[in-house]
Order: C-alpha cells, then structure tokens, then sequence
C-alpha cells in the first residue's frame, strides 16, 4: 500500500513539528503562538474568542467549525469580524467546517478551554473581586444587585400566578373532556359507523412472527375446536368456496380443503402469508387454495361471492384488536345470502375474583421497591387490564353475561356498549378484581362451543383481569350492582377502554 508523502509521519512529529509561527485569522500578521494571536484578533479586529465562547458556549468541536468558517469567509473581501455577534446562534453548525481550510492550522491544535479561561464576571458584567473567601462589592454594584432581585423576584411572583391559572385551566379542560367522552360514548354507541383503520403496519407486523403462530397453532383449545367444527361437518362444506380471512399459517384453510370445499381464498396481510403458501403446496393443497395477499378490504376475490367465511378474529377480551370490524366488512361484501360464517356466535363474560396472593404480588410490588415507593407505576398498572390465567377457585360470583355478538347481523358498532349488571356473591372474602373472558359458538349439524373461561382449559387468550384499585370485602349472598362500558380507544382504534363502575365508584382501564 502507497502513502502519500505528505502524511507520511505520525500524530507526535505532526505536533511536535507543527508551524513555528501562528497566522492572523484576519491578516498575515505572524505570532508564537495561538494565545498571542487570540490577543491581537482582540485588540486590532475586535473579536475577542471570550466572549465568543461565551455567547455561544462554544466547546471543542464548534471552535475548531469557527475557525475554520473564518478562514472561508475571510476571503470575501466585505466579510467583517463583528457580524458574528450579530446573529442568535452559530452560523458555523454546518458539519463542512470540521474540515482544515488551512493543512497544519496551529488555530487547531490547541483546546479553547486550555487557552481561554472562564473569567469571573456576573451575568450583569460587573467584575467581582474574591479575597480569602470573600467579595466586595461597589455600591454601585450592590444597588443594581438589588434592583436586579426585586425584578426576578417580581417576575418570580408572575410565574407563580401563571402556573396557578394554567393549572386551573387543565382542571376546567380536564372535567369538560370527561363530559365530552362522555356524550361521545353515547354517541358512539347509537352511531353504527365503520372505524377507518389507515396504518396497520404494527399490526399486521405482529402476526408476520412464527412465534405468534406457534402460540395459536399449540392451543389444542383453540385449534381443536375449529379442526371439529369443520372437519365433524364436512359434508357442510364439500364443493363451497370458503373465504379464511386472516389465514395466517393456513391451517384453517387446509382444514376446510380437507373437507374437501372447491376453492378456499386465504386472504391475510401479514407477511407470514409466504409461509402459508409453502404450506399449501407441501401438502398438495395449491389447487384447492387460492393466496391473497392484502388487507380484505382492498383485496379483490376470484369470485363475487363465497358460500362459508372461517375466522379466528377474537382477541383478549373477544375484542382487542377490532378484526371484528374485517370479519363484518367481508360478510357485507363476500357472502352469499344464506351462507355460513365460523364461529357463527360470541359471548362476552365476567365474574368476580378473590386472589389477594395475586393482587399483593402485581400491586404490593410498588410500596417497596428495593426500598423505595413508587406509587405512580402503581397507578399505570390499575389502569391497564391484564392478561392472566385466573384459577376457577378464585372465582366467587355467579357468571354475568355481558353481551351476544351474532355474527350474521352486529355491525361495527357492537363492539361500543354498556350494560348494567348484578354480581351474586357466592363466598365470604375479599374482592380483589373482576375477570372477563368469552366463549365461540360454531352452530351446525355438530355444534362446538370454545370457552376461554376460568373453568375451562386455559387458552392463549386467558382471562383479562381488572383489579379494583380496593380490594371490596362482600359476603355469600350480596348482590353487587354495577356498570360495564366497552368503548374504542380513540387513539389506539384497534384497543379498548373498558370502565367499570361498582359501589358508586368508577374505574377505567385500558386494553391494549
């Protein structure tokens, strides 16, 4: 490998051998050293590097951008030293100026900090003189001093005003904002419109991860009952075309081409969908399965109309992540009058839980944290449901429907609701949270219920769980009345915001 002659020493000899004189950045003025010249670009150019630094609060790397951008602008003849200070900030940000204009600069062998030291100078510019330990001032000092106090003191008093008056505005917009969600709940609920969902990326990223899928595929639950649903009823399905929204690794599309249906649309916009096709063809499924990649409601079908829909769309509690929206977008658009939909019903549940080893361990975490209290996390974990296995033992109430999704006639709106409810205590203990969960109804000849309950067989989804804020002591045989609402999280339109409101007290939670 060549080198060029002129880099051909090291790092010491270039220092050690730098230049034995120091150019003006101004004029050809030559000095000993840098600090010399610092002092003549004072004196006969009227640009003091101090109060540059200062001005600027100029550090290594923007002092070596300084000089450099001097010895750029010094070229232009009308370029004058004390324009600098006539702008806010530094006009040398630019990353060009990190380059030597000049090679061997001694301007850039030196650290700014080393040559010019912080001087002792009030931020009103009054030079103070320090002598053993103490200072004195003039009383020409000492009256601006005070004048200056009374000042900061008045504009500290200003602030303390504005901060009060900003503080009772965010509680005068925070009570109207709680009034407004709240009419736009009940709006929400009597207005059967479609949620645009406009950026699914994140979510259809999710489900590309094989991880998401081994979990579903390994819940004999999950999976059994739509494998009994279709396969006890193949003779439902032979010869229809079957639309599988969401196919995913296509499993429920190979089911339904094991029941021998004609064609079967397997339609899923994550990109997990490339490994489903690999699926489809190692198991001689190609001619029967038709890919489509793309969110169904931009896709376009071979066919005008299917004669079966197959979706696994629920979520954490049924509703999470609003597949239900697709699901009914689909059967509006794809299915033919009399068709089937899989499942073909849902049911929304919840029950009351006592399990204070549980509720200790997620809440009394935050009173003492490796000896510290943090009382605010605490308050993030009540307000977000959490997703658990509650044992059937801990459940001490009666089981309170919710609600009833019939897949043939909700629309996008069901999932906005609210019902009054009444939780018939069946043990004397605590009540540490209310739990929801769900079950699927595939209606047929051989009819299959899946239930995600706590006395089932847990699933992947478990159960979601709300713990109250208090635990609430009841006894066998009191009847708890309370309020479930289920709203979309405007923000977040594929969460929810569930409240809950139980012994004249309301809490929220997010279900994200």
């Amino acid at each position: 490998m060549s080198i060029d002659s002129d880099s051909d020493h090291s790092f010491g000899d270039w220092v050690e051998n730098g230049p034995s004189s120091v150019k003006c950045l101004f004029c050809e003025q030559l000095y000993d050293d840098v600090s010399e010249a610092m002092v003549h670009c004072a004196k006969d150019h009227n640009f003091d590097f101090s109060a540059v630094k200062r001005k600027y609060n100029m550090d290594f790397y923007s002092y070596i951008k300084c000089v450099n951008y001097i010895r750029l602008q010094i070229q232009n003849e009308h370029f004058n030293p004390s324009q600098i200070f006539e702008t806010e900030s530094q006009p040398w940000t630019d990353e060009k100026y990190l380059n030597p204009v000049i090679k061997d600069d001694p301007w850039l062998m030196i650290d700014i900090d080393d040559v010019i030291e912080d001087d002792k100078e009030t931020e009103s510019g009054f030079t103070v003189n320090f002598e053993n330990n103490q200072f004195t001032l003039s009383s020409e000092h000492f009256s601006h001093i005070q004048k200056k106090i009374q000042t900061v003191t008045k504009q500290l008093e200003l602030k303390e005003k504005e901060l009060a008056d900003a503080h009772e505005q965010i509680i005068q917009m925070k009570n109207t904002l709680t009034k407004v969600l709240s009419t736009k709940t009940e709006d929400s609920i009597n207005t059967a419109s479609s949620i645009n969902l406009e950026d699914d990326q994140s979510y259809f990223g999710s489900y590309s991860s094989v991880d998401i899928h081994f979990e579903m595929l390994k819940d004999k639950v999950r999976t059994q009952s739509y494998c009994s649903a279709i396969l006890l009823n193949a003779p439902k399905f032979a010869g229809k075309t079957v639309l599988d929204l969401g196919t995913g690794s296509g499993i429920l599309s190979m089911f339904m081409a094991k029941a021998r249906a004609a064609k079967v649309f397997a339609v899923d916009e994550a990109d997990i969908m490339y490994n489903a096709i690999d699926n489809f063809r190692e198991n001689g499924f190609e001619s029967i399965i038709v890919p489509i990649k793309g969110r169904i409601e931009d896709v376009t079908l071979p066919v005008e109309k299917v004669d079966v829909i197959v979706s696994e769309w629920m979520g954490y509690f049924l509703l999470f992540e609003s597949m239900l929206d697709s699901l009914i977008f689909a059967r509006n658009k794809f299915l033919n009058k009399g068709g089937v939909i899989l499942p073909n019903e849902c049911n929304l549940f919840i029950s009351g839980v006592s399990d204070t080893e549980k509720y200790n361990e997620v809440l009394g975490f935050w009173s003492d944290v490796y000896g510290f209290h943090m009382p605010s996390l605490k308050t993030e974990t009540l307000n977000k449901a959490h997703i658990d296995i509650v044992p059937a033992d801990c459940i001490v109430t009666e089981e309170v429907k919710l609600c009833t999704f019939n897949m043939y006639t909700c629309d996008t709106n069901s999932t906005n609701f609210k019902v009054q409810f009444q939780l018939n205590i069946t043990k004397t203990c605590p009540l540490t949270s209310i739990v929801g969960y769900f079950d699927s109804i595939f209606e047929n000849e051989n009819s299959i219920t899946m239930s995600t309950a706590p006395q089932s067989i847990p699933t992947h989804w478990k159960q979601t769980v709300f713990l109250l804020p208090d635990p609430i002591n009841v006894t066998k045989g009191d009847i708890l009345d309370g309020e479930f609402q289920c709203i979309r999280n405007i923000k977040q339109v594929r969460s929810l915001i569930a409240t809950i409101s139980i012994n004249n007290k309301t809490y929220s939670y997010n279900i994200s």
